[in-house]
């Protein structure tokens, strides 16, 4: 029985580093919003500029968002982030409770 259990987790491998992938993209894209504005204001003291870098985030932003927020669950095939219309970004499935990191245990 064990063994099947870790077979499965193996399938669950790609589809994991994944979500995993998409996930790093989206806190990096989080938290590199604050210097990269620092530097856009400090580089060229223009809010035009930082406008454009700013409206560029924003789109990159939500580009990112709504690949994390659809990045379906490799055990039941559900959005892992998402249940009905409320996104949260815990590290287990919301529907079956997969963990993300369950091809490492």
């Amino acid at each position: 029985m064990r063994q099947n259990i870790s077979e499965n987790q193996a399938d669950y491998k790609p589809m994991l580093a994944i979500i995993r992938r998409r996930r790093w993209y989206l806190w990096c894209l989080i938290l590199i919003y604050m210097p990269l504005a620092v530097t856009t204001l400090q580089t060229t003291q223009s809010y035009k500029a930082f406008g454009v870098v700013f409206a560029l985030w924003v789109i990159l932003l939500c580009i990112a968002v709504t690949l994390t927020a659809t990045a379906k669950c490799p055990k039941c095939g559900n959005n892992f982030h998402m249940r009905h219309s409320t996104l949260s970004y815990l590290r287990k499935c919301r529907h079956c409770g997969l963990h993300i990191c369950a091809d490492k245990i």
